[in-house]
């Protein structure tokens, strides 16, 4: 699986992709810490996946989210933030974020997402 980090933060980028690399079969495939590279790199690379955060240098990740959404429905989003209210979540979900995690909180459940994200539960 391919996946996509969106994070202004050069220490959490990091962090992601020290977890990342643990992952049998994850490639992180690009990392940008702004809107627009994050677009033109997203839709340049064969991401199936996209961690991305709300509050970013030149703007807010729900819009990009949004795009993205957009153009390439079948990534699937966690977004990763430090502003973890109840309005930014049910605005992520509607923008079609496929998790919604805090960073103080939740960081250690992102394996176990993307890990489900690799092996769908198969249909019966």
């Amino acid at each position: 699986m391919n996946l996509f980090i969106v994070e202004d933060s050069a220490l959490i980028q990091n962090r992601l992709i020290r977890f990342i690399e643990e992952i049998p079969g994850m490639h992180v495939v690009g990392v940008a810490g702004d809107i627009d590279s994050a677009y033109q790199g997203i839709l340049g690379s064969h991401a199936d996946a996209m961690i991305l955060d709300i509050q970013l240098s030149d703007g807010n990740g729900l819009q990009l989210l949004k795009d993205i959404k957009q153009s390439k429905p079948e990534i699937k989003v966690v977004v990763l933030t430090n502003h973890s209210t109840e309005a930014n979540r049910i605005h992520a979900l509607r923008a079609g974020a496929d998790g919604f995690l805090d960073k103080s909180t939740d960081f250690e459940l992102i394996p176990g997402i993307l890990h489900r994200w690799q092996r769908p539960l198969p249909i019966h």
